[in-house]
């Protein structure tokens, strides 16, 4: 009998949880797999059979007494406030779990306290990487912690201050999130979504980190390139009293992304790995 493989998968965003479908939907279909995570939502609609286990959302969660917030962070580690119930629950709901069920991996994306308690734990893990500069105690820490390391992009993208054992315990897996939807010509996009095939246009991808894009800058874009039309693909963050244009148009979530980026004269997009 395959041993389970567990995830944990940070809510921030959605690129953590598109990176775990994506790994998911690879693995023999006799391999039970459980996703940790604050935001079982993320999962919703997918198509393969998982066991979805709910953590308390500590983000934002009150520390109850100033001199408990004034405690400095270890460098070893990014976000361990004292006296937060929510994360004495999150890490005990993670262990006993684990405990339970005693997976073949654990895998990791993202958080560096959560690696180093998979080896405190005595469970293997695996932690995704990111890009940029990670070089950090607490980034190395969680590597170190870690029996392997799985980067979603390619190693061209790689650093150059990168340390060469870090490399070497990295899995390149290049973009696991891309779509696999053909890409039309601009003229059959536009066709396609009903565009006029001579005007310039701007797609904007907000991504879903964070409250959402800010709307004010994008009107004052669209104030500036005002003979083109701007498309808002993904949520923005209204304060109320931002001023509509006419060539500024919201159009949210959609199916067909990829029909836009290719309909587009230029992208602006958030610099997540999902994007």
């Amino acid at each position: 009998m395959m041993k389970p493989i567990t995830f944990f998968i940070h809510h921030q965003g959605r690129g953590h949880a598109n990176r775990a479908m994506a790994i998911i939907r690879e693995l023999p279909s006799e391999r039970a797999v459980t996703i940790l995570t604050a935001k079982p939502s993320l999962f919703d609609g997918f198509e393969r059979p998982i066991t979805i286990a709910a953590l308390p959302d500590m983000i934002g969660a009150p520390v109850p007494t100033p001199g408990l917030f004034a405690q400095a962070t270890p460098e070893v580690m990014h976000c361990v406030p004292l006296g937060v119930s929510k994360t004495r629950a999150t890490m005990r709901t993670i262990v006993d779990h684990l405990d339970d069920v005693d997976p073949a991996l654990f895998v990791v994306d993202v958080s560096a306290e959560i690696a180093l308690l998979a080896r405190i734990a005595s469970v293997p893990a695996i932690s995704i990487r990111m890009h940029g500069d990670r070089l950090d105690p607490g980034h190395l820490g969680a590597y170190q912690a870690s029996v392997g390391l799985l980067a979603p992009f390619g190693e061209a993208l790689e650093q150059a201050d990168t340390p060469d054992w870090v490399r070497a315990n990295t899995c390149y897996a290049g973009g696991l999130c891309t779509t696999v939807d053909p890409v039309p010509m601009k003229a059959e996009a536009r066709a396609k979504l009903g565009l006029d095939p001579t005007k310039e246009i701007i797609v904007v991808l907000t991504g879903g980190g964070g409250a959402g894009t800010p709307y004010a800058p994008l009107t004052m874009a669209a104030r500036a390139v005002p003979d083109a039309l701007w498309l808002v693909l993904g949520p923005v963050h209204r304060e109320g009293h931002e001023t509509d244009f006419g060539n500024l148009v919201e159009l949210g979530w959609v199916p067909d992304v990829t029909d836009h980026i290719a309909a587009a004269d230029v992208v602006i997009a958030s610099a997540g790995d999902n994007t």
